[in-house]
């Protein structure tokens, strides 16, 4: 599977890594993974980083039925997406703003690095 999962306890942050081609199950699977870690609290930040996705296969409509849905985390958690491709940048942007109402504090950048720096960790 083309994820990986990391939850950093100390600085509160759950990093979601995607790389190669991704697909709707990878999306889902990831949200899943997420919810039964043993670390995960839904008041925790989050980093969703797509800048290693050389395919990115999942549907449209996969991606707004999960930003129709309601959101692991808090809606004061802060999340930021990293998507440098631009088809997948176009498709966070979908998902920010469908799922506005759910997920107020979700912001899509380019970089890992601008998103560390909006999350205030040492790039």
């Amino acid at each position: 599977m083309p994820t990986s999962l990391l939850i950093d306890k100390t600085s509160r942050i759950v990093y979601s890594t995607f790389h190669g081609r991704v697909t709707d199950e990878d999306l889902l699977s990831q949200i899943e993974a997420i919810r039964k870690h043993p670390d995960f609290s839904p008041d925790l930040r989050e980093v969703v980083d797509f800048s290693g996705v050389v395919a990115f296969a999942a549907s449209a409509n996969t991606v707004t039925r999960i930003a129709s849905q309601e959101s692991l985390y808090h809606r004061n958690a802060r999340r930021i997406i990293v998507a440098s491709e631009d088809l997948v940048f176009g498709l966070a942007r979908m998902f920010q703003m469908r799922g506005e109402d759910k997920r107020p504090n979700l912001e899509v950048v380019r970089t890992l690095d601008e998103a560390k720096r909006l999350l205030g960790i040492d790039a």
